[in-house]
């Protein structure tokens, strides 16, 4: 049996099937109708009498039932249920007409019965393989019952001699076999294409999930939609640097799984921060940690998420002291400013700033205190109740001067 052993896979599967198949099966019923039609035609004013030996009303009536038969499931295949339901309906309707075919071929007389009976059920045999995108266990169904009550109605009514009966049971199951072989074929080679597709689809997911590890999501599609160089410049956004104190002795005492493990828990929790808080993380550089509140969508309260940020993340630090009983303690400085942010490169892409405010927060950094962070008047400036900001006063700058710069302390304290 074609079936996934996993009943989710088998269920998308089906879906994705019925939803391919909605577009094929109304050509299918369009054409069957359309061929109806002609069919009439051509043995009503054509060859009047010639082939099938019926009369022009009985005829009629068969082929306005077919073309209405078609028409309503042409309708439902626009029905929500069609999608749920497609091989159902499907193999009732191939069920239906062949009913009708058998009754309509009941009008014709026994000579033309044995010489030509088997003809409409053995194209309409092969319409039910190839056309109705039945699948092989509602095909075989369709096609076999087909078979069986023509063979059984045409024997039991007595309008086709022993002759007829089995040249149309030769041919009707030599079209079943055939039809159930290219079915199986299609149908197994269907279901390869869904997984290697659905594999695809998993990889490609993956490698998204990487790209927007590396990359913000905006950056990313444009860099998807083939920009080759991305720069731009905003004027407001709040550069946060921030480096674990002592970790070069911390590091030296450490195994490097030790090291890279409680690195990780560190990272990932200010990762999280990050998201909450509204910013975007740069880099990381050893045991540092940059982020932008701001970039790469502008924020009018920038200062204000990298002040959050920078509060919780003295929290997040403390936290993990506590459980893991390493001294451990954060200086992080802020500055707020304009930036030229971008992409460049065509190997390891990384989305990088540039600029006086990146290297005037990252002095900030270096020229704070454990514990605290340490802002410039430009940030402070932004900064409001509930924030609470402490003049330090006049500090000289590495590269920078004598600068008059703030310390950002949780209100309550």
């Amino acid at each position: 049996m074609l079936r996934f052993e996993d009943a989710a896979t088998e269920a998308a599967f089906d879906g994705d099937q019925a939803r391919k198949a909605v577009r094929p099966v109304r050509i299918a019923l369009a054409v069957l109708s359309t061929l109806a039609l002609a069919f009439y035609v051509a043995m009503v004013h054509v060859f009047p009498g010639t082939f099938v030996g019926i009369g022009n009303e009985p005829m009629l009536r068969a082929t306005i039932g077919l073309v209405g038969t078609c028409a309503v499931v042409y309708l439902i295949t626009f029905r929500p249920v069609f999608l749920r339901r497609q091989q159902l309906v499907m193999a009732l309707l191939a069920c239906v007409l062949w009913t009708g075919f058998i009754r309509s071929a009941g009008l014709s007389p026994p000579a033309v019965l044995d010489a030509r009976g088997y003809t409409m059920p053995l194209l309409f045999t092969f319409y039910i393989y190839g056309a109705f995108r039945l699948r092989i266990v509602a095909a075989s169904l369709a096609g076999w019952f087909g078979a069986a009550i023509f063979l059984a109605y045409m024997g039991s009514t007595g309008l086709m001699s022993a002759a007829g009966l089995g040249r149309s049971a030769m041919l009707l199951a030599g079209a079943n076999l055939g039809g159930m072989l290219i079915c199986w074929q299609v149908e197994s080679a269907a279901r390869r294409e869904f997984m290697a597709m659905r594999m695809l689809d998993e990889e490609r997911a993956r490698a998204e999930r990487l790209l927007l590890n590396i990359l913000p999501e905006s950056i990313a599609k444009r860099l998807k939609a083939s920009e080759q160089s991305i720069a731009e410049h905003a004027d407001g956004v709040t550069v946060l640097f921030a480096d674990i104190v002592g970790f070069t002795p911390l590091s030296a005492r450490k195994t490097p799984h030790e090291l890279v493990a409680l690195l990780n828990r560190i990272f990932t929790g200010f990762d999280a921060l990050a998201a909450a808080h509204g910013l975007e993380k740069i880099k990381t550089v050893g045991d540092a940690y940059m982020a932008v509140a701001g970039l790469p969508q502008p924020a009018g309260d920038h200062a204000a998420r990298a002040a959050r940020m920078a509060l919780a993340m003295h929290e997040c630090v403390a936290r993990l002291a506590g459980e893991t009983g390493e001294a451990l303690a954060l200086r992080i400085g802020l500055h707020s400013g304009p930036v030229v942010a971008g992409v460049i490169g065509s190997r390891k892409f990384a989305y990088d700033l540039w600029g006086d405010t990146v290297n005037t927060a990252s002095r900030m950094e270096s020229h704070g205190l454990p514990g605290e962070t340490h802002c410039t008047r430009a940030t402070a400036a932004l900064l409001q109740a509930p924030f609470r900001v402490d003049a330090r006063g006049p500090v000289e700058i590495k590269g920078k001067g004598e600068m008059q710069t703030f310390w950002l302390r949780p209100a309550a304290a």
